[in-house]
């Protein structure tokens, strides 16, 4: 059966950071430009993207970034790769909607709301799933440690 810690080769948590934090700011352009083209103002230039809600991009740019760094350097400081460090990460990251808004509890609730997310995400094993490279009798033995059988439940009895 795998194992949720996976000892991997060490993140380079600027590389991260430069990476997702370019990923970020694309994401956060698109949502600009849907911003930009469905808010009441109509008739003005490209450049509206920019200047009236380019604040979105330096946000998902910012999110991006200190999810991957935090992401990396946790994962480096404990030596493993596995769902604590994108539940830290994510909290990292939801920390900084507190920050825009200037707001303690909207901080303390993005940190909840993405450490659950993000958490739960990895620990299910991402878009792979947790089962993916094990063969059926690995997934047969995985899948009957999830629940308890009629034997276990008598003895607990």
């Amino acid at each position: 059966m795998t194992n949720d810690t996976h000892h991997k080769e060490p993140k380079d948590w600027k590389k991260e950071t430069a990476k997702y934090t370019l990923g970020g700011a694309g994401f956060g352009l698109f949502v600009s430009a849907f911003q930009t083209a469905y808010s009441p103002s109509k008739g003005g230039s490209v450049l509206d993207v920019f200047t009236k809600h380019g604040g979105t991009i330096g946000f998902m740019a910012a999110m991006g970034g200190i999810f991957a760094g935090v992401d990396a350097a946790v994962s480096q400081i404990r030596g493993k790769d596995d769902y604590v460090n994108s539940a830290v990460a994510g909290c990292a990251a939801g920390l900084i909607a507190g920050v825009r808004k200037r707001s303690i509890p909207a901080g303390l609730g993005g940190c909840a709301f993405f450490a659950t997310a993000m958490g739960t995400y990895d620990y299910s094993g991402g878009f792979e799933g947790k089962m993916h490279g094990m063969t059926r009798t690995q997934r047969d033995e995985y899948r009957s440690g999830l629940f308890a059988s009629a034997e276990d439940l008598k003895k607990q009895q």
